[in-house]
């Protein structure tokens, strides 16, 4: 009988032990869910909560798919805008429209966890998926610091802390390595030209401007205020060192050969003197993103290229 009870009560005794290992399980579980959410302040001020990582993230601009790619992350991606073409992958994901209009049915119904958005040039369409329950961060940079914020934000939102860490510190080194190899040179005038008729450039406040002073130039242009149309006749008086121009500043595309040939610009004497570089690529010193360190090297290959 006595043996009988002390059976019975280890039995009652495992028992217990089950159902408390049971209990610290499930709280275990809970703890677990409790550290997976996710609370960040996007670029804009706005408080985003997430409850987990995301895995359905759609992007609506060609910078945040570049970074989310950069980050290792691209398999979360369920759709991007038609201008997101950087890596060759972004191409095959579903496009949801352009930067400017979206579709927000489409995006509706891919039912993202989180949707990337730009900056201030998308708050109404923000605004209209935020009506929707879908939770939206504003992630887009605007200049070469805020470049860091950006990756670590969406290195937080996609559970790739220590990549975006990595990817921030190599950016930042590369950056310092150009800065050094042009300190002290002769900062040469830069007219940038984004586009040829009517003349637009970009002054201060914009990505290329900032490009331009790391890479060892001076804009001509840097009193004016963000992208704006700029006259023949000051251009004449600034006389520029050399001009850079973005390859679509025409709709058939912009070669140096016609920079030398145009009844207007043949009058600059750095164009008579051939000091004209068009960018191999101007997505890289139009988005703010990853490849920063490719649109800066490449300007301060043009402006210094005895030091490279």
């Amino acid at each position: 009988m006595k043996r009988l009870r002390k059976l019975t009560i280890i039995m009652l005794t495992l028992m217990l032990l089950l159902a408390l290992t049971s209990c610290q399980t499930g709280e275990s579980s809970d703890n677990s869910k409790e550290t997976a959410k996710i609370e960040i302040m996007d670029i804009k001020g706005k408080k985003v909560v997430l409850n987990k990582t995301p895995e359905r993230i759609v992007s609506l601009s060609p910078t945040n798919t570049e970074i989310v790619f950069a980050l290792g992350a691209g398999e979360k991606l369920v759709g991007v805008t038609s201008y997101c073409d950087y890596p060759e992958e972004a191409k095959d994901i579903d496009k949801i429209g352009d930067f400017d209009n979206p579709n927000i049915e489409l995006i509706k119904k891919m039912n993202p966890d989180l949707v990337l958005a730009g900056g201030f040039l998308q708050e109404d369409l923000m605004a209209a998926l935020e009506g929707l329950s879908i939770p939206v961060a504003s992630t887009e940079a605007a200049g070469v610091e805020s470049i860091y914020d950006s990756i670590a934000m969406i290195g937080k939102f996609v559970g790739q802390e220590t990549k975006a860490e990595e990817l921030i510190n190599n950016i930042k080194k590369d950056i310092e390595e150009i800065e050094i190899k042009v300190m002290g040179k002769e900062k040469p005038k830069v007219f940038y030209l984004v586009w040829k008729e009517p003349l637009f450039t970009t002054g201060q406040g914009t990505y290329i401007n900032e490009i331009i002073q790391i890479a060892g130039g001076q804009n001509v242009a840097a009193e004016t205020e963000g992208w704006a149309q700029y006259s023949f006749e000051e251009l004449l008086k600034q006389n520029p060192d050399i001009l850079i121009a973005a390859y679509h500043s025409t709709d058939e595309g912009m070669r140096k050969e016609d920079i030398m040939k145009d009844e207007l610009f043949s009058k600059l004497p750095c164009v008579r003197d051939g000091k004209i570089h068009v960018m191999t690529d101007d997505n890289i010193v139009s988005r703010p993103g990853p490849r920063v360190v490719e649109a800066i090297r490449e300007m301060a290959e043009a402006l210094h290229n005895d030091t490279f």
